[in-house]
């Protein structure tokens, strides 16, 4: 008989796996859900800063739906990442999505200083780079679709 630990090693060491897409198109899929979960993210993470910026909305409220907006990039850009492309012809698709992804996190880390901050300027200034990241996964779900 084998004992109860096995079954938690098992667990344990697949979890950690990395699972390739079945196909062209499941992964072409996965690209397309991670970026307009992405789009949305930034998008309100970006009219929140500029409503701040403009003293439109409390700093309570502009922490907190920029605070989670950046948290809930992390497993958008986890999940995806973790799905290898079927073939090399998508690594290109892959790299990109995954450093738009990477530049969306990027920005909203800055984007929480800035609001904790309380620094105007920069609010105003990251909501812009939010809008162009945010444009640029757009551009990029579109010619998926």
């Amino acid at each position: 008989m084998r004992s109860p630990g096995w079954a938690v090693a098992a667990t344990l060491l697949l979890s950690g796996c990395v699972a390739p897409a079945v196909d062209t198109g499941a992964f072409e899929q996965n690209a397309l859900a991670a970026l307009e979960s992405a789009v949305s993210t930034t998008r309100v993470a970006a009219l929140a800063l500029d409503a701040r910026a403009e003293e439109r909305v409390t700093h309570a409220y502009a922490n907190t739906v920029v605070t989670e907006a950046e948290d809930a990039i992390d497993p958008i850009e986890a999940s995806f990442g973790v799905v290898d492309p079927p073939d090399r012809a998508l690594d290109a698709l892959r790299a990109e999505v995954l450093d738009q992804l990477a530049d969306a996190g990027d920005l909203l880390a800055e984007a929480r200083t800035a609001v904790r901050r309380g620094d105007s300027e920069a609010m105003a200034s990251l909501a812009d780079e939010l809008r162009t990241v945010a444009d640029g996964m757009e551009q990029r779900a579109e010619d998926l679709s």
